[in-house]
């Protein structure tokens, strides 16, 4: 069976690098099937943060497609009434298990992240007044709207007992849950969905945008803020912090080793052993390879539905891009947190050999 990229040469990540990208690892690899691991200057899971102030919406296409307006006319006329600057994730870029696009306003001052709050607000009940009620954005009565949270903020919103939660139901009207935690790191994401009236959603966005600006101060803000995927100490924190679900904990190495357990009980192991600021690096990681043109429909899947599904699951970018002077190869590239982007090659690894069995050939250089 071949490998991506070949059969000639290695496998292994470069050292070296131009520009401050910093390729992490090295490696002798030769043929031009190398993985290349980057911390880019600047990761393509995140978006340059210049004011103090930042909120963070989850919004349907629909409602996205609403913000923009007409050639961009809606969103330049927000940013200019608001004082803001306002950035949205790519179409089909959508923050992990859910339909949504991730709007990031940022603003000199929490009343200015406000005013963004209602135009939002406002431009969903227009949205749905004129297009009628849907699962994404609610009813005239019962408008809808998710956003992101700092986990080190749902400690204020929630309140003692759950008293301060209560109480902003009260006096709102809206319905209001808050999900499990990302992760266990402050700056893990949980997603707080929002039912009500126009009024009741501004009411509980200015709350929430109170709880997160008092945080805009802390060291691990900057990370939280620019990440436009899942912010977490990688995407599988969920399961207790660290990069595998603790349910894996695996038998130690040596009492493995040769089986074909071992390479997984070694990935586990190594994972769950790194100190964690390498999995929470702001930046990011990337992987390349190499892959034969003739499976990159297969490793696409059907109107794009596979490498959609990857990174719905895992939180990554992923694009293949022409090599220079090889009309039979293609880069495959993966970009997002550690943990994410390994997670990601290995089931895109798995389409590759699936497509591989499905073209009845081998992906190995003749």
């Amino acid at each position: 069976m071949g490998k991506p990229g070949g059969s000639k040469g290695s496998v292994g990540a470069k050292g070296g690098g131009k520009g401050g990208a910093g390729k992490v690892g090295t490696a002798g690899a030769r043929g031009g099937d190398s993985v290349e691991a980057y911390v880019p200057r600047k990761s393509p899971g995140a978006t340059a943060i210049s004011m103090p102030c930042v909120f963070k919406y989850l919004t349907p296409e629909t409602l996205a497609s609403a913000i923009i307006g007409k050639g961009g006319a809606v969103i330049s006329q927000i940013r200019t009434s608001c004082g803001v600057k306002i950035g949205l994730t790519d179409h089909g870029d959508l923050y992990p298990q859910t339909d949504c696009r991730i709007l990031t306003a940022q603003g000199n001052t929490e009343e200015d992240l406000n005013k963004v709050s209602k135009e939002i607000a406002s431009k969903l009940a227009e949205l749905v007044k004129s297009s009628g009620p849907s699962e994404a954005t609610g009813s005239d009565d019962d408008l809808k709207l998710k956003v992101l949270l700092p986990r080190a903020a749902a400690g204020g919103v929630i309140g003692k007992g759950g008293a301060s939660i209560k109480q902003l139901r009260e006096t709102s009207g809206a319905k209001i849950s808050i999900s499990d935690a990302a992760g266990t790191v402050p700056a893990a994401d949980q997603v707080v969905s929002i039912s009500g009236s126009s009024e009741a959603l501004t009411t509980v966005m200015a709350e929430l945008n109170r709880q997160i600006q008092m945080l805009s101060t802390e060291h691990w803000f900057p990370q939280w803020a620019s990440a436009t995927t899942m912010t977490s100490a990688g995407w599988m924190t969920s399961y207790g912090g660290s990069a595998f679900p603790a349910m894996m904990s695996p038998p130690p190495i040596a009492a493995v080793r040769g089986t074909s357990y071992s390479g997984m009980a070694t990935m586990v192991q190594v994972a769950q052993s790194l100190p964690p600021y390498v999995m929470e690096d702001s930046r990011g990681f990337a992987l390349s390879c190499v892959v034969p043109n003739r499976l990159v429909g297969g490793l696409i899947g059907r109107g794009g539905q596979g490498t959609k599904e990857v990174q719905k699951i895992t939180g990554t970018k992923i694009g293949f891009r022409e090599i220079p002077d090889d009309p039979d190869n293609r880069s495959l590239n993966i970009a997002g947190p550690l943990a994410n982007t390994c997670t990601a090659y290995m089931l895109m690894m798995k389409r590759y050999l699936d497509a591989e069995a499905q073209s009845g050939g081998s992906g190995a250089d003749a």
